[in-house]
């Protein structure tokens, strides 16, 4: 007993060494990574998470990009808030990457909005670590925010990335999947813990960026959405492979599926959505008055990740089988004018993240090839603030951009956003 005592308290006093504080917010040092391992997992890995992957005719993939310095990585631990819930306090979980620089009484920041995960710890306050609480391993779904580490802390940028609520060391916690406001809050309330946390290190911050891709895009742009309506300046964001709309998105894929085209693991989706907005909004019975209940329990399953790792989801898919992602859905909503009405349809609707007038510039990339969202869905942003300025022939006044990625799938279309990204980026830092 003893014994146990003592490492605990060793354990405890070497957290506490490795702690910093701002405000509520907890900064844990994890470790320095240096430039020469970032490299490796900017290529070698890069590698790993595209082979897989089919891109359309006249795809170009980029250059593989490279890191200029080593990175400091600290684990966040903050208070934030339920919007939906009346403003319930909730404890949640991020990352900071630090450049390791001689000079960095500046830096500009980027925020980054990560995508769709399937495990709980596939997100950025873990994505560098190779142990998280659970059985099962996480580190491959992660690779997206250790790219963006790369990418932009290791070239100069300050990165935050939260995890959301529900996920990450906040866990026990129901998943806001596609729930803006507590996506928005969780995103600023990291923000302003980081912003203090540089000022304790002596640290300015300049230019402030966003970026995400997939879930994250629409969330990047929900945030800029949150930062403009609190006056924080945003420089620019961009999003890759974007849902911008998510009821139009699910739309399209239940009612006009492409066949041989959209990807299998969709109805994740579906599961996921609907049971966060259940949580979050309500009825209590949402999920239960929106599923086929053939496929409720495995619905369930997916979202709450009480399944035994990768090869328990895989049961679950294989059981599921290939039927059309509509009949997910009970028999009465299998008509896209009574899903309309419906009480998800209409939560959905909610959450998209788009119909206001953006005053910062953002550059939408979409692949021609993208087998989760489509082209149209792609460019539906940029269509409606042409609609805001009323002039879709000169767009000179729209501050949205959609990119087409030729050939790009919605792996490839990021891999291609982000560096085009960051040299865009670049162009518009101060000198």
């Amino acid at each position: 007993m003893f014994t146990l005592r003592l490492i605990l308290a060793l354990f405890c006093l070497v957290v506490a060494s490795n702690a910093a504080f701002a405000g509520d917010a907890v900064f844990t040092y994890l470790k320095t990574v240096p430039a020469a391992e970032l490299n490796r997992m900017l290529d070698a890995e890069r590698t790993t998470f595209l082979a897989t992957q089919k891109p359309g005719d006249g795809y170009e993939l980029p250059p593989v990009s490279t890191a200029a310095n080593d990175i400091e990585l600290y684990a966040v631990r903050y208070e934030s808030n339920v919007p939906e819930k009346g403003g319930k306090p909730i404890t949640a979980t991020g990352l900071l990457a630090l450049p390791a620089l001689a000079d960095r009484s500046k830096l500009p920041l980027i925020i980054y909005e990560h995508g769709t995960v399937y495990g709980k710890y596939e997100v950025p306050s873990y994505a560098f670590l190779s142990a998280n609480p659970s059985d099962y391993p996480h580190y491959d779904g992660a690779y997206e925010t250790r790219y963006m580490a790369g990418l932009f802390a290791g070239n100069g940028y300050a990165l935050i990335a939260p995890d959301y609520f529900g996920m990450g060391g906040d866990a026990a916690s129901p998943e806001a999947y596609f729930v803006k406001a507590s996506t928005q809050q969780a995103s600023e309330d990291l923000y302003r813990a980081a912003a203090d946390f540089l000022k304790s290190k002596g640290i300015l911050q300049d230019e402030l960026f966003i970026g995400g891709w997939s879930q994250g895009g629409l969330n990047a742009t929900g945030l800029q959405e949150r930062f403009e309506e609190d006056g924080i300046p945003v420089t620019a964001t961009f999003t890759a492979s974007a849902p911008a709309d998510p009821y139009a998105a699910l739309n399209g894929l239940l009612f006009y599926p492409r066949i041989g085209v959209d990807a299998p693991w969709v109805n994740t989706i579906i599961a996921l959505s609907v049971f966060a907005l259940q949580n979050y909004h309500g009825p209590a019975d949402l999920a239960k008055q929106t599923l086929d209940p053939a496929v409720f329990d495995d619905m369930k399953a997916i979202y709450e990740r009480s399944y035994k790792g990768q090869e328990g989801l895989k049961e679950i898919m294989l059981r599921l089988g290939d039927r059309p992602l509509v009949e997910y859905l009970r028999p009465e909503l299998r008509d896209p004018v009574r899903f309309a009405v419906s009480d998800y349809g209409r939560l959905l609707a909610q959450s998209e993240t788009y119909r206001q007038t953006f005053r910062a510039p953002v550059q939408m990339y979409f692949g021609s090839h993208d087998e989760v969202v489509k082209q149209m869905i792609g460019v539906l942003m940029a269509a409606y603030q042409a609609v805001l300025i009323g002039n879709w022939s000169d767009q000179s006044e729209n501050t949205v951009h959609p990119i087409n990625v030729k050939g790009g799938t919605h792996r490839l279309t990021f891999i291609t956003a982000a560096p085009a990204a960051k040299a865009w980026m670049d162009s518009l830092r101060k000198p």
